[in-house]
């Protein structure tokens, strides 16, 4: 019998609440609109335009209080797949590829308190 882990269980870091809308700036090609959920390992965001697979990114987010912490990293595309759902037409799968331990612990500290709290 073979047991099938879901992509949750397989992840090693939990991700925040979905719909956090927080502001995203990144120097590369496409215009992200805002995150949907960030884990430490990386985000999901959506776009206008799609973003080719293996796409490199500086990205920046600022944490919204009581955190009030600008992260800075770089990341590269592993996901954009077509969402129908709103004006937001791609959702673009993003993992960090360079980003200070500080700012992961940050992140990990936000993602605990969107789990935890209703926000």
């Amino acid at each position: 019998m073979t047991h099938h882990v879901s992509p949750e269980e397989r992840r090693k870091y939990p991700r925040s609440k979905r719909g956090l809308n927080l502001p995203i700036e990144v120097d590369g090609p496409g215009i992200l609109n805002h995150v949907d959920n960030i884990s430490a390992n990386g985000l999901l965001c959506h776009t206008i335009q799609p973003v080719p697979i293996m796409t490199r990114l500086q990205i920046v987010i600022e944490l919204p209080k009581p955190f009030k912490h600008r992260i800075s990293a770089e990341g590269v595309v592993v996901r954009c797949d077509r969402d129908e759902m709103g004006d937001d037409k791609f959702k673009v799968g993003i993992v960090f590829t360079r980003i200070d331990e500080k700012d992961q612990e940050k992140i990990q500290e936000f993602v605990e308190y969107t789990l935890s709290e209703k926000i």
